[in-house]
């Protein structure tokens, strides 16, 4: 490889060797009558003459490409043999002499990076032209810093070549999409390319090593291994995107090169920033790339589909850590949330499902069961909540394990307790779906096998025989939920040793329940807490007027509470108000059966037929515009 420093190509002397690559060498030269510098990229290989012209059309083809983030090129030409081409200088030097191998870039560097690679992309592709050779080697900085990519000409030339050179297989193979291994290169050759530099730069290292044959066999078969493993400060929601552009097929990648830039923004912005975000479904391959972008606001990048919740959860600490444990066992693939209406098993749930987020690759996906009735609904409804649609005649049950099978993907089933019939599904979900875990919240056990129930209790409670002092007081869950929400109700309201005894005997006689609880604190800024307790003792309807978006003043409910029914409904069209009416039942005359269920007996005692009985008689009663006691 002979030095060509003092030669001259063209109009153009070289006087320095500015970098080695290996199938072309970059001199900086200076034009012989402008004394004007520009980098000169001379080929290893020489070519026959007839040979030249294909080349210089090729190189008439990239001239005219003008971005702001792209190398000019300038001339291309064949001295002799040697084809060579004249490009803008760039003082800075290439990203891969800027940062070594090895170098693990901050997520702001790669990201500004990224974007301005992206953007030189999508303008070359918008061109119908694909690069071809992504790599660190070809991007360059120029004197205000900003990123250049380089090299589409070389790129055209070496797969122009008639030649096979091992080394330079390997420069490029270890960036080489799949489908451009099998010599099918398209711009998503260059979304995949990027996606191993961004590997790269976030780990270190890239993903795939060994020789050219078991490199290329990788980049066909094996998944890149996880980033998350390899640097466990990497954001999960960064790692997905990632995933996602290294896709094995085109198809799956995202619809562009700029949607894949912003997706990667999206995700470092919501980590920045304490949000989630998330991708249930691949881009479709159809879609075009300016709608992509349009769409690219309403993509969720992290696997999620989670509500935001307005406030904090009260005295939960240890329930989450323990469903959280027994979660994370690896034996354990369906978990059961069990406890009566009100108890917080929902909350309880959604919580579980966010700690472990990060635990699944594929994220978690929220399906409320609450609207749904009949079992045979299930499977389409959280398909639909999935984004997984009917195709052609093929049973959707089918549609949904196939979709699933590869993920490690956790579901949360909440409200299963009206669809118990549909629980052999889940069993034949999960033997599918080897990586599928599923979270489920029901007033009543499933009954299937492998199902880990976790009893929801009620919050904890002050001792009434030994009160302690108000602030120690406070440290109970069920009173600091109580002081919450009263605070949320009338802001000055305060915890003092004249209303100590109340709000614990309130809270006490609640029996810790956060639905009660809270309709309880709601009426302190109408009630004191003496004058609330009084009401409990005699009037229950004291706990009417919930918030509108609550998710039990939205169906009907049946809780046994302390001795008596109480059957929650939304009022009919015909009633005033806007909150359920609480119906209060000692006696049931019309089957002659006395009720006097605590709430652990009505957890396990509760029957289906007198539960059914109570709907249709509130129901009734409903339809007739009145609203007392049953």
């Amino acid at each position: 490889m002979a030095d060509r420093v003092g030669q001259q190509l063209g109009n153009y002397r070289l006087i320095q060797l500015l970098g080695q690559g290996y199938f072309a060498d970059v001199y900086l030269g200076e034009h012989i009558h402008l004394n004007t510098q520009a980098a000169l990229k001379v080929l290893h290989e020489q070519v026959a003459s007839h040979e030249a012209e294909s080349f210089l059309t090729e190189a008439r083809t990239i001239a005219p490409l003008r971005h702001p983030h792209i190398v000019q090129v300038l001339d291309f030409g064949v001295e002799g043999m040697t084809p060579f081409l004249v490009m803008d200088y760039a003082p800075g030097g290439t990203l891969r002499k800027l940062h070594p191998k090895g170098t693990q870039l901050p997520l702001d560097t790669l990201v500004s990076y990224v974007t301005q690679v992206a953007e030189a992309l999508q303008y070359a592709h918008q061109e119908k032209l694909i690069h071809r050779d992504i790599k660190p080697e070809n991007m360059l900085l120029g004197s205000s810093n900003e990123v250049l990519l380089s090299d589409f000409g070389i790129a055209i030339l070496v797969q122009t070549s008639r030649s096979e050179h091992p080394q330079d297989a390997t420069g490029t193979i270890a960036y080489m999409a799949p489908e451009q291994i099998q010599a099918h290169p398209g711009p998503a050759s260059d979304q995949y390319a990027l996606g191993v530099v961004v590997y790269e730069w976030l780990s270190g290292d890239r993903p795939f090593h060994g020789s050219l044959t078991e490199i290329a066999i990788e980049h066909a078969f094996t998944p890149p291994p996880s980033l998350c493993e390899k640097v466990p400060t990497i954001p999960s929601a960064v790692e997905h995107v990632i995933v996602k552009a290294l896709a094995k097929d085109p198809k799956e990648r995202f619809a562009s090169v700029q949607v894949f830039a912003r997706a990667l923004e999206e995700a470092c912005k919501a980590e920045s920033s304490g949000r989630t975000l998330f991708v249930l479904v691949s881009d479709p391959p159809e879609e075009h790339p300016v709608e992509a972008e349009q769409r690219l606001d309403q993509l969720n990048i992290r696997p999620h589909n989670l509500p935001a919740q307005p406030t904090p959860l009260i005295g939960r600490e240890q329930e989450i850590g323990a469903v959280c444990t027994l979660l994370r066992r690896t034996e354990v693939r369906l978990a059961t949330l069990t406890g009566p209406g009100g108890v917080g098993k929902t909350r309880l749930g959604l919580e579980v499902v966010t700690d472990l987020l990060h635990d699944f690759t594929d994220g978690v996906c929220f399906v409320p069961l609450a609207p749904v009735s009949d079992p045979d609904q299930v499977i389409p409804t959280t398909a639909q909540t999935l984004g997984i649609k009917e195709a052609g005649e093929r049973p959707l049950l089918d549609l949904l394990q196939t979709s699933l099978q590869d993920k490690r993907l956790l579901l949360l089933l909440d409200n299963f307790e009206q669809v118990l019939a549909a629980a052999p599904g889940l069993s034949d979900l999960l033997a599918d779906c080897p990586h599928l875990k599923i979270l489920v919240t029901s007033r009543a056990v499933l009954r299937i096998h492998g199902e880990h129930e976790f009893p929801v209790p009620p919050l904890a409670l002050p001792d009434l025989t030994h009160l302690a002092e108000s602030e120690a007081l406070s440290q109970y869950a069920a009173v600091a939920l109580f002081l919450h929400c009263a605070k949320a109700a009338r802001p000055d309201f305060q915890l003092t040793p004249a209303n100590t005894r109340a709000i614990a005997e309130i809270c006490v006689r609640l029996d810790g329940l956060p639905l009660a609880i809270e309709l309880a604190a709601a009426r302190i800024k109408l009630l004191p807490p003496v004058a609330l307790l009084t009401r409990l003792e005699h009037r229950l309807q004291v706990l009417t007027g919930g918030a509108r978006d609550a998710p039990y003043g939205s169906k009907p409910s049946v809780t046994c509470w302390r001795g008596v029914m109480i059957c929650s409904m939304p009022r009919s069209n015909g009633s005033s108000g806007d909150s359920p009416s609480l119906l209060v039942a000692a006696h049931w005359k019309r089957w002659k059966v006395s009720i006097l269920l605590s709430v652990r007996c009505q957890q396990r005692c509760w029957t289906g037929w007198l539960h059914s009985s109570i709907r249709a008689c509130c129901a009734k009663r409903s339809r007739r515009g009145r609203s007392r006691a049953c």
